[in-house]
């Protein structure tokens, strides 16, 4: 992605008035933080703040201030050869108010901007990644029916994950929690990584790791209760664990930290 043109948080008067009936040369992304009325091709749309378009190159499109003051984020860029595919195969909608729920696409242009205006030997790679973070991030919300549909274990799962980080040092068997949601192992084991994007089992690891190491900075216990109390039988197996987490052996963890 090559990208030309950018700003952001710009600031125009409430009166502001942008017709550009021949649009712009190259593919943009406009999203709009304030309200305001936006023309795209022949149909016009009353949008909200967060609102983004992702503008296909020389459509005609006009952007005008809604009774405040308009301010928006913008990017104009330029999808390079190996770029195609990629932009071919996403699941992007032009010309249409794509609403976000939050800043994520702003602090992604505000990154942009930045980048651009350094003197970075990867400029351009860095410019590259980000600009495809933003579109991946946009695909997100484009279709919003599908992206919030729910499965009918997902507040047991939510549940259950609470659970998990409230009680690391619990026996959290995964043939039992699938035995007790009803579903096969396997199911359930698809189910949990789909929704949180890390297994069960390493989200125990995770829980039990986090939870040790709060307890080494912040209580005197023994290394051995620790172990006891995050769900292991032996030291030897939670201290293996344990350095595998962080790198360092738990008591060589409270030593280095603990001051700090």
């Amino acid at each position: 992605m090559y990208l030309y043109m950018m700003g952001w948080h710009w600031k125009h008067p409430a009166d502001m008035k942008i017709e550009r009936p021949n649009g712009h040369f190259g593919l943009q992304v406009i999203l709009i933080q304030s309200k305001a009325r936006v023309r795209m091709g022949g149909t016009e749309y009353q949008v909200e703040p967060n609102t983004a378009f992702l503008v296909k190159s020389c459509l005609p499109h006009c952007l005008y201030a809604d009774g405040e003051e308009y301010v928006d984020d913008w990017i104009r860029f330029s999808p390079e050869q190996e770029d195609h595919a990629f932009l071919d195969s996403a699941d992007l909608e032009w010309n249409v108010p794509i609403r976000l729920s939050d800043s994520t696409v702003s602090d992604l242009i505000a990154a942009c901007c930045q980048v651009n205006e350094s003197n970075l030997s990867n400029k351009a790679k860095i410019l590259h990644h980000l600009m495809m973070s933003i579109l991946l991030y946009i695909t997100e919300y484009t279709h919003p029916n599908t992206a919030q549909k729910r499965s009918i274990y997902d507040d047991k799962l939510d549940k259950l994950r609470r659970d998990i980080y409230s009680s690391p040092g619990r026996d959290w068997s995964i043939p039992k929690i699938a035995e007790e949601l009803c579903i096969s192992v396997s199911h359930f084991q698809r189910l949990y990584k789909t929704r949180y994007g890390i297994s069960c089992t390493n989200d125990v690891f995770m829980s039990r790791m986090e939870y040790a190491k709060q307890l080494l900075l912040e209580t005197e216990l023994s290394a051995n209760e620790i172990a006891d109390m995050c769900g292991y039988q032996s030291y030897e197996y939670f201290s293996k664990s344990f350095s595998r987490y962080a790198c360092v052996s738990p008591m060589k963890y409270r030593a280095k930290f603990k001051e700090n």
